[in-house]
């Protein structure tokens, strides 16, 4: 055979491509999560104090 074995090269770039998705979607949702949370914790320090649960 000469040259790269073709399957190879396809492995190699689902393998680097799986990761880089794996990568963009744990920072996509870490920010959106990250937001939310943020915006949450503002809602429940707006609250008025008779609707606060001790």
């Amino acid at each position: 055979m000469n040259g790269i074995d073709p399957f190879i090269i396809l492995w190699t770039i689902l393998v680097f491509a799986s990761i880089a998705w794996y990568g963009f979607l744990l920072f996509y949702i870490g920010v959106k999560g990250g937001i939310e949370i943020r915006q949450m914790t503002r809602t429940l320090e707006n609250r008025p104090k008779d609707e606060k649960k001790s």
